[in-house]
């Protein structure tokens, strides 16, 4: 190196430096540096005072540098040295991942010069461990991202095929705009020619009649947020056709979507439509209480006249009880007017009580039949008070008259024929198995329901029925 002056170095006008400043300088302007002998022992280390991860690192004097390089990081020196020995520059930066016992590693960025002619190599280093955390970072952030996208796309494969294969016409809505944003292939075949596109075609486009247009999103959004059905008239590839609209809300990606179930309806001529104008009259006013439950005796529907015999004051009151609270046995009665028309699909006459919100107790008959429907079952109750006229009042007086002047007539005959004990034991048993044969009659032989009914235990009425012989 050859000098201008005492104190300039020929590339620059920087002063020479002090030697016991020029440690300080190296300690500063890297964040290490090492000192290596000819042999590549480590003579000196300077270690930045701001990087506090490394600690103290003066047990490598002493120790060969490749000691304290991890199995990759080796070669790498001794390259770098034989080219230095060979009177080449290393240009480069050399990346080298320092090992410290079994515990951790950090990867320095070096600078590797020689000094002089006695073999002596100084390596100054950059800390790569902030930029190999970021990539490590960055590493699980697009592993994650793929991961993400692949999910994704396996949703959508799910969702493409599950959309395929229900034959329910479906369609996704903005419930704001009106616009279908995606509707499955039964959806597409019912409402679009060939050359059908969902994008930006509106749902009220399909209203049959443009006076029913206006309104049909705000109608559709309420009855989505109070969970119940529409009927609309709408346009298909094959004319007009009323649906029932079953539509359901969610939100995505900041804005609501309506998801739409298209069910045809089959009354479509209008003799049909006056006919079910005519059985709704008949439901609201008719003079028997009608209602109607799902399979478990839940309430779904009744008219006014179950109310009067209830003495409800609303609909709302009854709608969604069970039907077994308001009957005289409870479960007992409709458990059993619920098996017999799971099993005949009517029960014609079924005697029981019907309670009132006051406790009273009104003498009923039900007929109970159900439709066969496996997508809305319902289970419909006709309820009739029962009146005991005059006349059959009179006539049951007598007929009960005339059966207890003939129990007196053969009780009297059996007096003197047995013990008053044998004679009381005998009719005990006559009434216990007619008791018996009614509870099995009401009950369509029902063992089990039969047993709720006479308040008695299942063995105990499978013994009595062993002592009949029954």
């Amino acid at each position: 190196m050859k000098q201008k002056s005492d104190n300039l170095w020929k590339f620059g006008s920087i002063p020479m430096i002090e030697p016991e400043d020029l440690g300080i300088v190296l300690a500063t302007s890297s964040d290490i540096a090492v000192l290596l002998n000819s042999d590549t022992k480590i003579s000196s280390i300077l270690v930045n005072k701001a990087e506090k991860s490394y600690g103290n690192l003066d047990h490598w004097i002493g120790r060969k540098i490749t000691d304290f390089l991890t199995t990759e990081s080796i070669p790498k020196i001794k390259s770098a040295i034989g080219k230095l020995e060979n009177g080449e520059t290393v240009l480069y930066g050399l990346e080298l991942n320092h090992v410290d016992n079994a515990y951790w590693q950090f990867p320095i960025k070096y600078n590797i010069h020689r000094l002089g002619k006695d073999g002596q190599i100084i390596l100054l280093g950059r800390d790569l461990q902030t930029i190999s955390e970021n990539q490590q970072r960055f590493v699980k952030a697009q592993i994650a991202s793929e991961e993400s996208i692949e999910e994704r796309r396996e949703l959508e494969a799910h969702f493409k095929v599950l959309l395929t294969k229900t034959t329910d016409a479906l369609a996704f809505i903005n419930a704001k705009s009106g616009e279908i944003i995606f509707s499955n292939p039964a959806f597409q075949e019912l409402f679009f020619k060939d050359d059908f596109k969902d994008e930006k075609t509106k749902m009220e486009s399909f209203i049959a009649g443009n006076s029913e247009r206006k309104g049909f999103m705000e109608k559709l959004s309420i009855a989505a947020h109070g969970s119940y059905d529409i009927s609309e008239e709408l346009e298909t590839t094959s004319g007009e056709v009323i649906f029932s609209i079953t539509p359901n809300v969610y939100r995505a990606a900041g804005q609501q979507i309506i998801i739409c179930k298209f069910l045809p309806k089959t009354i479509r001529k209008q003799g049909e439509k006056e006919l079910t104008e005519n059985l709704l009259a008949t439901f609201h006013n008719s003079s028997d209480a009608i209602i109607f439950t799902d399979v478990k005796g839940s309430i779904q529907y009744t008219n006014e006249r179950f109310l009067d015999l209830t003495n409800t004051s609303h609909k709302n009151e009854v709608i969604a009880q069970n039907l077994s609270d308001f009957l005289g046995r409870g479960e007992i009665d409709l458990a059993i007017m619920l098996e017999n028309v799971m099993q005949s699909g009517a029960v014609k006459i079924y005697s029981t009580h019907l309670k009132s919100s006051f406790g009273t107790k009104i003498d009923i008959e039900a007929s109970v039949s159900r439709n066969n429907s496996d997508a809305n079952g319902l289970i419909a109750f006709i309820v009739r008070e029962v009146l005991s006229p005059s006349g059959r009042e009179e006539a049951s007086k007598v007929h009960s008259k005339l059966e207890h002047s003939q129990d007196e007539v053969a009780a009297k005959e059996l007096v003197g024929s047995a013990t008053l004990k044998e004679i009381v034991t005998d009719t005990t048993d006559v009434i216990e198995k007619i008791c018996i044969e009614a509870a099995l009659g009401i009950t369509n032989n029902n063992r089990a329901a039969a047993a709720d009914l006479l308040g008695l235990s299942r063995q105990s009425l499978y013994v009595k029925l062993s002592k009949f012989e029954m």
